[in-house]
Order: C-alpha cells, then sequence, then structure tokens
C-alpha cells in the first residue's frame, strides 16, 4: 500500500529532521530514523481514515448523501435498468449511473446492505483511495517525508466545514486522479534522455492503455475533475520525460484514444455527450421548528422512512425530505433538482401536479386526479399545508412539525387532531 510504501521509502531517504550522534572520533553525524518507526503520514493519515470513517456512519440523509443513497437502491432494484434517483421513471440516459455508482451497486447487491450503508462504506474507502494517491504521488516529487502530511490539514477543514454536503463521487475521482498521474509520471520517467548511460524504455502499450482507461473512468464519474486530470497528465509527461516526445507520441496518443473510447461506450450513458444535472446551490433553508404531537424515534426524516416501503411514491415539496425516503429506497413525485436526463416536459408536469395538489383551492376530485395518475400514495407535509380530505396521518415530526399521511381512507378525524 502507498502509506506503507512512503513510511520504508522515507527511511532510505535523507532525513528531514537529523539528530546528533556521535561515533568512536567523537565527531556528530546525522542519523536515520529506525526501520520500524512509522512515517508521520502514516500515523497521522490512519487516525484521520478512522475519524473520517467514523462521521460518514452519522451523515445524514440529505443533499449529496441522500441522492448518492438513492441511486444505489435503484441499481440494487435493477442492475440493467434502473430507474432515475428521485422519480419512478426509467432512467435512459442518466448521468449518476457512472462506473463508480455501478460499483456500488454490485456491493449492495453482493452484501444485502442498504442504500446508506452502502454510502457510509464508501466513503472509507474514498478516503482510503485519496489517502493513498497523496502518498503515492508526493513520493514521486519530494523525499520530504512531512510534505504529504500538509495536504491533510485542507483535507479535514473541507470535510467538517459542511459533512452532508461532500460529493462521493468527486472525492472519488480525484483519489483516481491522484494515483493516475503517480503512474503517469512513473511511466514518462522510463524514456532515457540520449547518450543516458542507465537503460531506460519508453511506456509500454498497456500501460498506456491502462492510463487511458482511468483517465476514461475519472471522466465519466466526474467529467469537471477529468479536466484537471488531463492537464496533469499532460504536464507530467512534458516535464518528466527524458527523451524527446515524438518517438514515444504513438503511446500517449493510444492512452487519449482508449480514454475517449471508454467514455464513449459506457452502457449507461456516453461519458461525452450526456447531459449533466447542475450542482445544487446553497439556497436550502431549513424546516421550521414546530411541535409535534408524538415523539420521533431515531435521526433525521427516521419517523417517516419506517413507514414508507421502498418503491413507493410520495408527494412533497420539502427537499431535505425529498433525499432522505429517495436515499430509502421510495420514489418522489417531483424533484427539487430533477435529473437532466429526464424529458423537461415530463418534469414541468410532475412539478405543476405538486403545486397543484398542496395549493388549497384546487378541487379534491383533481387532487384525486393526480394521485392516481401517478401512483401517489403517501404524503409528507410541512407544518404550513393542509390536509386533503382522504388522507390518514401516520406519523409526526416534533423537530419540524411535518406530518406523513397515507391517501385513501377517511382521515377527517386526523386531521381534526392534527390541527
Amino acid at each position: 500500500m502507498p502509506l506503507f510504501s512512503a513510511a520504508s521509502a522515507a527511511s532510505t531517504a535523507a532525513p528531514d529532521l537529523p539528530s546528533a550522534a556521535t561515533d568512536s572520533d567523537g565527531r556528530g553525524k546525522a542519523t536515520r530514523p529506525p526501520l520500524w518507526l512509522p512515517s508521520p503520514y502514516l500515523v497521522l493519515g490512519g487516525l484521520l481514515w478512522a475519524v473520517l470513517s467514523a462521521a460518514a456512519w452519522r451523515t445524514p440523509l440529505c443533499c449529496e448523501a441522500g441522492l448518492q443513497a438513492a441511486i444505489v437502491e435503484r441499481l440494487r432494484a435493477s442492475l440493467l435498468h434502473p430507474a432515475f434517483p428521485m422519480t419512478d421513471l426509467p432512467a435512459v440516459a442518466s448521468a449518476h449511473y457512472s462506473p463508480y455508482a455501478l460499483l456500488q451497486g454490485l456491493t449492495a447487491r453482493a452484501t444485502g446492505l442498504a442504500g446508506p450503508s452502502v454510502v457510509a462504506l464508501a466513503a472509507s474507502v474514498n478516503l482510503l483511495l485519496l489517502l493513498t494517491g497523496i502518498g503515492r504521488l508526493t513520493r514521486q516529487l519530494t523525499p520530504n517525508r512531512w510534505v504529504p502530511v500538509v495536504a491533510l490539514v485542507p483535507l479535514a477543514l473541507i470535510h467538517w466545514a459542511d459533512p452532508a454536503r461532500w460529493s462521493a463521487p468527486s472525492t472519488f475521482a480525484v483519489a483516481v486522479t491522484l494515483h493516475l498521474w503517480a503512474w503517469t509520471g512513473c511511466a514518462a520517467v522510463r524514456a532515457p534522455r540520449p547518450g543516458d548511460p542507465k537503460p531506460g524504455r519508453a511506456p509500454t502499450w498497456p500501460e498506456a492503455a491502462g492510463i487511458g482507461v482511468l483517465l476514461g473512468l475519472v471522466l465519466l464519474v466526474h467529467p469537471l475533475t477529468a479536466i484537471g486530470a488531463a492537464i496533469g497528465c499532460l504536464a507530467l509527461i512534458a516535464v518528466r520525460t527524458r527523451t524527446r516526445i515524438r518517438p514515444i507520441l504513438s503511446r500517449w496518443v493510444f492512452a487519449a484514444v482508449c480514454a475517449v473510447a471508454v467514455a464513449a461506450v459506457w452502457p449507461y450513458y456516453n461519458g461525452l455527450t450526456a447531459p449533466r444535472t447542475p450542482p445544487e446551490g446553497r439556497t436550502t433553508r431549513p424546516p421550521a421548528i414546530g411541535e409535534g404531537v408524538r415523539a420521533a424515534a431515531g435521526g433525521t426524516y427516521a419517523w417517516a422512512t419506517a413507514y414508507v416501503p421502498p418503491g413507493e411514491v410520495v408527494l412533497t415539496d420539502s427537499r431535505p425530505a425529498m433525499y432522505a425516503l429517495a436515499g430509502h429506497g421510495a420514489y418522489v413525485l417531483a424533484d427539487a433538482l430533477p435529473d437532466a436526463g429526464l424529458a423537461t416536459v415530463e418534469r414541468r408536469e410532475r412539478s405543476r401536479a405538486v403545486a397543484a395538489y398542496l395549493d388549497t383551492s384546487t378541487p379534491q376530485a383533481r387532487r384525486d386526479g393526480i394521485t392516481g395518475r401517478y401512483g401517489v400514495r403517501w404524503l409528507l407535509l410541512t407544518r404550513n399545508q393542509r390536509l386533503p380530505e382522504n388522507a390518514t396521518v401516520l406519523a409526526f415530526s416534533p423537530r419540524t412539525g411535518e406530518v406523513l399521511a397515507r391517501v385513501g381512507g377517511s382521515g377527517k378525524a386526523t386531521q381534526a387532531s392534527a390541527r
């Protein structure tokens, strides 16, 4: 593993903080740390990994975490033909189903773990890839074993600033990029300069293919990161190649062709032309604090997800509730941040249906038509929204005043008690 390799490599390099020792002649000389002594990056990086991995299991299913858990649930339900993460429609070309998502879905199907558990487990794996990538790349650039330690500071600060919005795919893409750069730098430096007494060779065709596949993987998972990954590879090739680039240009062109091919033939969507969902803004306001009627068990929205079975459709305009419900396997009628692969007409119709249903002036007959058309059986309403006549309340949130109700049957008695 790169973390352990960093420790052994640093022990053979010149020490950064030499200590004085006296030999038989009385002269001072620098001593190296013992071989068994782990590197500071191994110790501090391992500690950070343990802390952040534990914190991943306590991250609420809102924003990015809820969306990733929903993607896992869709792939666990249907690996070859998943639905959109939030809405119950076939995902014809959703960019969410990347190789990273597919790996999570395979993990869920193999282990039987639910989406939230797979997302938390993947966070630990992503962080391990990121830390080993930092150690591997910095070991190529400098023998100073304190350099990778400096990178741990912003890594910890970025995570703790807003853990709920920590993007798992982008973290995975950055981690793969670091390993990609380390591999590219190692392959590029193997070609010797003319007249170099040391034997060398150009990057092999399998190496070029592997580098290209990794770059294509990053492009499928996170296109913006792939741009920086490609620029970094070009810089490493230009700086570290020890001979003229022309004799080995065909190898790197082959790597680029492999990257494009991987992005183009991905079966879920074309990585070069797939529409991308715009990133979520930070305009989401937390729900108002309200008084509940019954105590809620568990964390955020556990009081609601305990009632709604996977695959059921819920009507709500609460964005935090959308992500929590979808992360546990349910669907929502209209997503506040709809998938870019979903047809614009369908998105608008669903948004209008939600607005019409929640409008107090809408006749009950039209509300019934909306629930019948989209298969809605559940409502999650805020404290300021009125319950329809045929809704039966099942649970309340004492923190937000939100209500979970099931459509159908007589809900007049429960509605009066909710007031």
